[in-house]
């Protein structure tokens, strides 16, 4: 729910010439959601989901549909494989979704380094910045304000917004897909400050929907609150 106007935004900009990674493959369902919503997915195939005949499991699996060009899911090496593809193909956009938890890997910082030397402008990265992972919230853990500072002060660009803005997610893919090749221009990283649950009162910021499963009954009552029939 933190992330999926962060997908639906990107989704309606995206052409061709453009690749997503979901380097925070673990919601897939988000993905799947928006995948139906634009055609490219059947909603008999999304309604398979998990089911032992499905293409769709837990995290994305490489070639399962047009959109998924990598296996993600383990998490730290998204935005690694991001930039070696962006590097490789200077003529090509690529935008890699990271959760806040997520960077509590080394290896994303090592990727924010190689991007920043690089110079790769073609590759915009968005951290789905919801405070919570998986058994914590993100600030008792290993928060991301000190490191994203220092980022801020390095030459990247940090945009910080509201991540359900569509608005403002919109400006900032604008900035970032009209960007030549050849421009003077500097990666950005995008913070998106979102909330985990958002738009189902039980949900917003408890760390234990991380993991829940959901029971009918806080289902009907979900769908209510989301205006969904």
């Amino acid at each position: 729910m933190s992330v999926v106007d962060i997908l639906s935004s990107v989704y309606s900009k995206k052409t061709d010439s453009c690749e997503v990674i979901l380097s925070k493959g673990h919601c897939i369902l988000a993905l799947l959601s928006v995948l139906k919503n634009i055609g490219e997915i059947s909603h008999e195939q999304l309604d398979s989901y998990y089911a032992a005949s499905s293409q769709f499991g837990g995290h994305p699996k490489k070639g399962s549909t047009a959109s998924v060009t990598w296996s993600t899911g383990s998490l730290g090496h998204g935005l690694s494989v991001a930039c070696g593809k962006a590097m490789a193909r200077p003529d090509k956009k690529f935008i890699c979704i990271l959760g806040d938890g997520e960077t509590n890997e080394g290896s994303i910082w090592e990727a924010f380094l190689f991007m920043r030397q690089h110079r790769l402008c073609n590759l915009l990265a968005i951290i789905d910045n919801n405070r919570q992972e998986s058994l914590d919230k993100t600030d008792n853990i290993l928060g991301i304000d000190a490191p994203v500072a220092a980022l801020a002060s390095s030459d990247i660009r940090i945009a910080r917004i509201d991540g359900h803005d569509h608005m403002a997610i919109l400006k900032e893919l604008d900035i970032f897909f009209n960007i030549t090749e050849n421009s003077d221009s500097f990666p950005t990283v995008i913070l998106a400050e979102t909330v985990k649950g958002k738009g189902i009162s039980f949900m917003e910021h408890d760390t234990k929907w991380h993991h829940r499963k959901i029971a009918d009954s806080e289902y009907d009552q979900a769908l209510t609150e989301l205006g969904a029939s």
